[in-house]
């Protein structure tokens, strides 16, 4: 089907090989395993030459796809290959440094995760929710970041009620790493740890276990001071315009030396004059403090 040689390829083949695997998936002679390790292949070899433009645009489609397929049949399976194709994009995005243009695939894939918690599809859920809520970390999207990471801890919970501990891949299933992981987001958000989740997790891991717990996700919160703009609903709601007006300002060019004071000085412009917001970055607000990357 496809030459194992990965020699040669520029984002154009790449393309073009990512296209005949297109075709080659949506025919019915071919046998689901054959397309399994063709699709492996592929994406191995986009990993191996960091093509991820070409990876977002090959996993976006795929998802659409598959999207498309859910709406009309919404099957239990379907929805697995849903919640999967979109981790597939989440990675994709990751290895481009521009975690947020995840969110509308993970918009999509609510229904399919209601549909697999009602089927009791828990560790599926748990994956999804655990990987989704670090993507959203990464992009600093902290309100849904901690949405993701108390479902993950609730699918955890259930899980080890029902006496599984170590998941399909080996993952051992441990309620204070999501717990911390809850602390660590809800630190970043305005209303920080609530009263509400300080009391489950106190309920689920016993006061002593919270408090270790609770002191390790301090202990990872940055110390850098943020302008309190960034937690009004005013900001909140714009957000994933506001990153895609900065990505088209600074022509698509991310994680180079000092990428952070252009993406900042882009920020600060484009919220004062497309949506009348002042912003200070953090090197204003820090200046003690040292930002060269």
């Amino acid at each position: 089907m496809f030459q194992s040689s990965d020699c040669g390829y520029d984002d154009a083949a790449l393309t073009a090989r990512g296209e005949s695997l297109d075709a080659l998936l949506q025919e019915a002679h071919i046998s689901e395993q054959d397309k399994q390790n063709a699709l492996m292949e592929y994406l191995e070899l986009l990993h191996s030459k960091r093509a991820a433009k070409v990876g977002v645009e090959f996993a976006e489609r795929l998802m659409d796809r598959v999207y498309q397929a859910f709406l009309a049949h919404p099957t239990s399976e379907v929805a697995v290959d849903l919640l999967y194709n979109c981790l597939l994009v989440q990675q994709f995005h990751a290895m481009n440094f521009d975690q947020w243009r995840s969110h509308p695939s993970i918009v999509k894939c609510e229904n399919a995760l209601a549909s697999l918690e009602a089927d009791g599809r828990l560790s599926d859920c748990f994956r999804f929710c655990q990987e989704t809520a670090a993507t959203y970390a990464d992009a600093r999207f902290w309100p849904e970041a901690l949405r993701y990471a108390t479902r993950a801890h609730g699918y955890s919970k259930q899980l080890i009620q029902k006496k599984i501990t170590v998941l399909e891949n080996d993952e051992m299933l441990d309620l204070r790493d999501t717990a911390c992981l809850i602390c660590e987001y809800a630190l970043h958000t305005a209303e920080g740890l609530t009263e509400r989740l300080e009391a489950m997790l106190q309920s689920d891991l016993g006061a002593e276990n919270f408090a270790f717990v609770l002191q390790e996700a301090q202990d990872n919160v940055d110390d850098i001071i943020v302008d309190p703009v960034e937690f009004t609903p005013e900001y909140l709601a714009i957000r994933y315009e506001l990153e895609e007006k900065i990505d088209d300002a600074l022509e698509h060019q991310r994680g180079y030396y000092e990428y952070c004071k252009d993406y900042w000085m882009a920020k600060r412009l484009i919220l004062r004059s497309e949506f009348g917001i002042s912003w200070k970055s953090p090197a204003a607000l820090n200046p003690n403090m040292d930002f060269d990357g």
